[in-house]
């Protein structure tokens, strides 16, 4: 009995020694087929979805940069692409702005309407009756013309959640999520759709940041006109991109494809479950200028008021219309409904180019080519340095902490209203503080340009110089009593000539090259 009792307990344990092996080795085969077959299924999955939350909402901008000048006609060649030869940088403007009181303007007398009207042949809730007229028909999304190739840029911090990269009727699309958007003072996820693509550079499951190149503009399917469709889906869309109707609900009603839409089918699905793409855009863009990095910005006094001007961001150079004569448009009405994105290549600089738009016998050259090689300034993406420009508060405080090489190491806490603690500028602005350069405002005023009385003052503060407390001044439109008076008279002991100007004019700006100059003196001082 005892012998049996043995054996049983042997086999016991010898079936549970081979269940655990055949356990194990069922996890090692799951484990293997998971990771190399079914890797983008786990990574398209509801786990993954939830895992991967976009960066903070920093605001938005345009999809596409710049367009031909639809008014010139050798432009409006649909065959010709975003890099062709034929394209030259005077060519191009940046997007205009969707505007419905320009699309609806059919004078052909107007410019502005003329180049709306081309750049955006298709409006949201548009019908195949090409009137453009909002809410006219089923039509969720708008099209924008754009050559073929042409870069299309992510218009805010994304999620890529899909992207399609089979050939059929849609071409290629992405579909990419924002979380925690604030719409009309809700919170609510976002997903924007760009359709008929041909190069995919965006990968799923992958953060992405505003302005980033994604994709590039093709034509397909239906398509007439090379475009970028843009749709932006709410996230009570049953699907994306949404759509809404069926073939067969239209079929069922004797209607194709384009009658559906004219007759409103669905509209009222439409409006939604989907926001309008170019408001949304357009009532969130806060763009920064881009001269070295996505900075914020600064304050030093109340009482110095300035304007608050935005800067766009320059991601290609700047191109203006250059012309008078309007040129001819031929099927302006004609349908788009597909597009596809390219990258813009700048002009190479020569070897002895620091600037683009500056000469070797600039006055500016010496100065502006000591500042780049020791890292206080940078190009803007299209090799320019903007010498007409002005500069905003958050450039002047970079530029001055950089000239003078102030260690970035205070942990004062920030207090200002529209600086957040995590931003690039923050480091600067808490040692800013310690160094009272600047003053504990409520905000900071970001994008705000930088007066001549707050940069001099900043400047004069970061060098340790003494300060000229003098009671004469130098300049008639200041007193004795104004409070960046004693740091405009050190500036003058330590740059004599600038004394001549006899006016310190301190609410004025002071443009890129007049703030190189300063620097560079200083630098070299």
């Amino acid at each position: 009995m005892r012998k049996k009792y043995i054996r049983n307990k042997k086999d016991f344990y010898f079936i549970k020694a081979i269940k655990s092996i055949w356990a194990f080795n069922l996890i090692l085969i799951l484990y293997y087929v998971s990771t190399i077959y079914w890797l983008q299924f786990i990574k398209s999955s509801v786990l993954e979805y939830s895992n991967v939350v976009s960066d903070k909402f920093d605001w938005t901008t345009y999809p596409i940069a710049y367009v031909p000048n639809w008014l010139k006609s050798k432009n409006t060649n649909k065959s010709l692409e975003f890099e062709d030869e034929k394209f030259s940088i005077e060519d191009f403007v940046e997007i205009p702005k969707y505007d419905t009181d320009l699309l609806s303007d059919d004078s052909w007398k107007n410019k502005d309407a003329i180049m709306a009207r081309y750049e955006y042949p298709v409006v949201y809730m548009w019908s195949y009756r090409l009137n453009y007229i909002e809410f006219d028909g089923s039509h969720p999304w708008i099209d924008i013309r754009a050559p073929i190739w042409t870069p299309v840029l992510s218009i805010a911090n994304w999620v890529v959640i899909k992207t399609k990269h089979a050939e059929n009727w849609d071409w290629k699309y992405v579909i990419i999520r924002h979380d925690n958007v604030n719409v009309d003072w809700s919170i609510e996820t976002l997903y924007s759709n760009y359709l008929h693509l041909s190069e995919i550079f965006a990968v799923e499951w992958t953060k992405i940041k505003k302005w980033e190149i994604l994709w590039k503009v093709w034509m397909t399917w239906i398509t007439t006109t090379p475009h970028l469709h843009l749709q932006i889906d709410k996230k009570v869309a049953p699907f994306h991109p949404f759509w809404p109707y069926t073939f067969k609900e239209a079929s069922s009603i004797s209607l194709d494809f384009f009658s559906a839409v004219n007759v409103w089918l669905w509209k009222e699905n439409a409006i939604a479950m989907t926001t309008h793409p170019l408001e949304f855009v357009q009532d969130n863009i806060n763009s920064v200028n881009s001269f070295n990095s996505a900075w914020e910005d600064l304050t030093i006094s109340d009482q110095i008021q300035t304007s608050t001007n935005e800067v766009q961001k320059n991601l290609w150079p700047q191109v203006w219309i250059k012309t008078n004569t309007v040129a001819t448009i031929s099927n302006v009405n004609s349908v788009i409904t597909n597009v596809k994105p390219v990258e813009i290549q700048p002009k190479k600089l020569e070897n002895w180019q620091i600037f683009y738009d500056i000469p070797l016998n600039s006055k500016f050259y010496n100065a502006t080519k000591y500042l780049h090689g020791a890292w206080i300034t940078k190009w803007y993406s299209n090799w320019n340095f903007w010498v007409n420009d002005s500069i905003s508060r958050w450039e002047a405080l970079i530029f001055i902490f950089k000239t003078y090489n102030i260690k970035l190491d205070s942990n004062t806490k920030l207090t200002f209203r529209d600086i957040d603690n995590n931003s690039f500028i923050a480091p600067y602005l808490r040692k800013a503080l310690d160094l009272w350069f600047i003053s504990a405002n409520p905000k900071f005023r970001q994008d705000d340009k930088v007066t001549r009385a707050e940069f001099i003052t900043m400047l004069i503060k970061a060098s340790w110089k003494p300060i000229n407390t003098s009671t004469v001044w130098y300049f008639k439109d200041i007193k004795n009593t104004d409070w960046y008076t004693p740091y405009a008279n050190t500036f003058v002991k330590l740059f004599p000539s600038w004394a001549n100007w006899w006016q310190f004019q301190p609410n004025s700006l002071f443009n890129r090259w007049q703030i190189s100059l300063i620097l560079y003196a200083v630098k070299k001082s």
